[in-house]
């Protein structure tokens, strides 16, 4: 990793995590289901705020948390800062029922 990807990483981290917080619904089957963990994501994040390859790269156990996760960051990018250079970005998202 070069040193500007390191420097987008410490300074925005962060911030890409809590954009995509604000972008995350519980799917609400899941929650009746008791389905709950964390999973990650991976994706190159673009100068021009594109992302590429995005996948994931660590299962929860159940499919509909995993797309979930795909399709937040598919709408949360948008509002991501943007790197100088490409930057590969992994996220862990987390699904928690609260109340149990």
């Amino acid at each position: 990793m070069g040193e500007e990807e390191q420097e987008f990483l410490e300074d925005n981290l962060r911030t890409i995590g809590a954009i995509t917080q604000r972008y995350l619904k519980y799917p609400s089957i899941a929650g009746q289901l008791g389905q709950e963990g964390i999973n990650a994501v991976e994706f190159y994040l673009h100068p021009n705020g594109d992302i590429s390859d995005l996948r994931l790269i660590r299962s929860v156990g159940y499919t509909l948390l995993d797309k979930n996760s795909l399709k937040t960051i598919e709408v949360a990018y948008k509002d991501y800062p943007r790197p100088k250079t490409k930057t590969k970005i992994r996220i862990k998202v987390y699904y928690k029922i609260y109340g149990r």
